[in-house]
């Protein structure tokens, strides 16, 4: 009993043919019950068994017996003696009581007595005798049986296993492929799906099934993802060690600018710095572990200080920042530092990939239960096969504008993530009048007034 399949199975099983031996035993009971109300003879049928009686004795009530039963195959017609027994020998119905009739006062030659379950008819010498007329017997039952009751029962008894075995089946199936399935996917093959006729159900379990080949593609896309971002900072990695090492070379050559070498290092090891943060706060947004997203935060207010800050930056490009807050909060509810991180990312992107003396533009407003914030630049743009591909950890549409940028192809990677951890989102697309046009989305809250 330690299968799922045969405790189902036999649970199932024995409920049914409990209900189904229930219902024959009640009727069984119920054709009992109205078998105990013995068939009136009919008026013809006494007075020739009384007339055979009356002018034989029992001998002649014998005779008419057995002429009956020539006469009238169909008809069974049973007479019974004062000791209980039939006179031809027959065996009675269980139903019928076997009395003596010798308690069973005088009656007329047509007595009917309403308060005996049998008619009875009396000799000349006072002897009764119990008449019993029964509807004609079926030789075979149902399906050739010779028992009615037994068949329904054997009938019942094969309908019910094989109803059982069929929903049984049914449930223990799909558990059985998603066991296998949960065992592949513990054994490391992240490609494994489950078969297309589970997931199709409508049930709890297609429901299951569908959630599952959801976790096992969402396990799949986060370990390819974790293993393309440790080949991307592994790559980053060398280019500055590269640079050390060369910039330490040349410092130990004679007659080297030794300060400008150690410049150089620091440059790089700050650099190295940079991207290592960059990499532990995309790793905590991913885990999203000791991360309020409970704060009120005003995304006017917010804007304003990264508006500031960026307009001060953009001067040594000749870049006007523009930004015209809107008179009423804006009010969102998540992590302050997260959301003016991802916002701050976007911003100074725009400011570096925006052509010289050019602006870039800054705006805030309200969609729907959306707050819509957006950034666009009078850059290049992004050709429209790599849109989706910016917010991807050290993806970099040009590599050498990048680097000359100081970008480390993470900033709207870690943007993307934040939005995504405040149930938002991060969307680029070239603008009409040309550069890129950034839109983070995440849903607002209204103040109570």
């Amino acid at each position: 009993m330690n299968s799922l399949y045969t405790r189902i199975f036999l649970s199932f099983w024995a409920v049914l043919v409990l209900v189904v031996a229930g219902a024959v035993g009640v009727t069984w009971l119920v054709l009992a019950e109205r078998g105990d109300e013995m068939p009136r003879a009919s008026v013809e049928l006494i007075q020739g068994a009384a007339l055979a009686l009356r002018d034989g004795g029992e001998s002649g009530l014998m005779s008419w017996l057995v002429s009956t039963r020539s006469r009238r195959p169909g008809l069974r017609v049973l007479a019974v003696n004062e000791a209980g027994r039939e006179l031809l020998g027959r065996s009675l119905p269980p139903w019928v009581s076997r009395p003596p009739l010798s308690d069973v006062p005088a009656a007329a030659v047509l007595p009917v007595i309403p308060s005996r379950p049998v008619p009875q008819i009396v000799a000349p010498d006072g002897r009764h005798y119990g008449l019993i007329v029964l509807p004609p017997k079926r030789e075979y039952g149902m399906l050739g049986l010779p028992e009615t009751r037994l068949a329904v029962l054997l009938l019942a008894l094969a309908a019910t296993g094989v109803a059982s075995w069929a929903l049984t089946r049914s449930i223990s199936r799909p558990v059985r492929a998603l066991g296998a399935a949960t065992r592949d996917l513990a054994r490391g093959n992240l490609d494994i799906q489950l078969d297309p006729a589970v997931s199709a159900r409508r049930d709890e379990l297609g429901t299951l099934g569908r959630d599952f080949d959801a976790m096992a593609l969402r396990l799949r896309d986060l370990l390819k993802g974790r293993e393309q971002l440790l080949r991307d900072v592994s790559h980053e990695l060398r280019s500055p060690l590269a640079r050390m090492r060369v910039a330490v070379g040349l410092a130990r050559q004679p007659g080297s600018d030794v300060a400008r070498q150690t410049e150089r290092i620091e440059g790089e090891i700050e650099r190295l710095d940079r991207l290592i943060g960059q990499v532990l706060n995309l790793s905590r947004l991913d885990a999203q572990t000791g991360t309020s997203f409970e704060e009120e935060v005003d995304l006017v207010e917010l804007m304003d200080g990264i508006a500031r800050d960026a307009a001060f930056e953009a001067q040594a490009r000749q870049v006007e920042v523009r930004w015209e807050p809107p008179r009423e909060p804006h009010i969102v509810r998540g992590n302050t530092a997260l959301l003016a991180s991802a916002v701050e990312n976007v911003v100074r992107n725009a400011v570096s990939y925006t052509a010289p003396s050019s602006t870039v533009r800054l705006s805030l407003e309200r969609t729907g239960d959306l707050q819509r914030i957006a950034v666009s630049d009078q850059g290049p743009g992004v050709p429209e096969a790599e849109l989706e591909r910016i917010f991807e950890p050290f993806h970099r549409v040009a590599e050498s504008r990048a680097r000359d940028s100081g970008g480390d192809g993470i900033g709207l990677a870690i943007t993307a993530r934040v939005m995504a951890a405040h149930r938002g989102t991060a969307t680029a697309e070239n603008a009409l009048g040309g550069g890129l046009l950034v839109s983070l989305t995440v849903p607002g809250l209204e103040r109570a007034a």
